[in-house]
């Protein structure tokens, strides 16, 4: 293997990632190269680490080295209140406000019809099993306030009025258009605190 096709490669791996084009994942490449030997194995040997060992919690599918993780085994944290998000990523954005108390549920995606992702594809079993025992009395549904996530917002709307509990929408100081980790945590606090009754 020649070192033109070894390189593009790699950069084409590290292109997959959100956010990265070419020109990024190559530069990500050449610093690649330049690390010392001894620094790339720790960095492959923490992404084996954290591939085999993170997986979904059993409760809210938040990423986990534990079967349930520590947002949800909190004692001091609202059992009945649901916050519901798109992505783990989301959670760290929302727990960085310092704003709220209660538990989470990630859905582990939204409902992109251009992307052929339908409402069946939305990993929902579990929330719904909660609903049915009753164990819940309030949620907030804060999915990412672009075209993909109100279209799921207003499916999970519809869907869980059904259900004696109270639903709420983060709105006030959010962006159209925006993906919730991008969000300040002062104006993602604002939204969560000035939520608004949907049903």
């Amino acid at each position: 293997m020649g070192f033109n096709k070894a390189f593009n490669d790699l950069a084409k791996s590290f292109s997959k990632f959100p956010g990265v084009g070419r020109r990024s994942a190559e530069r990500m490449a050449f610093y690649i190269l330049k690390m010392k030997p001894e620094e790339v194995k720790d960095m492959a040997l923490k992404m084996e680490e954290i591939h085999n060992h993170i997986k979904p919690c059993s409760l809210c599918n938040n990423f986990s080295t534990k079967d349930i993780c520590s947002i949800c085994s909190d004692p001091k944290r609202e059992k009945d209140v649901i916050c519901i998000v798109e992505e783990p990523k989301d959670i760290m954005a929302i727990e960085k406000t310092s704003r709220y108390r209660g538990l989470y549920y990630v859905l582990l995606g939204s409902i992109s019809p251009i992307e052929g992702i339908n409402a069946e594809n939305l990993n929902l079993q579990k929330l719904i099993n909660r609903l049915e025992k009753k164990e819940i009395r309030e949620i907030i549904i804060s999915t990412d306030p672009d075209n993909d996530g109100e279209i799921t917002a207003q499916y999970l709307i519809k869907l869980l009025s059904s259900y004696d509990v109270k639903i709420y929408r983060i709105a006030i100081g959010v962006p159209l258009g925006t993906q919730i980790e991008y969000i300040d945590s002062a104006t993602l606090g604002q939204a969560l605190t000035e939520r608004k009754a949907i049903a």
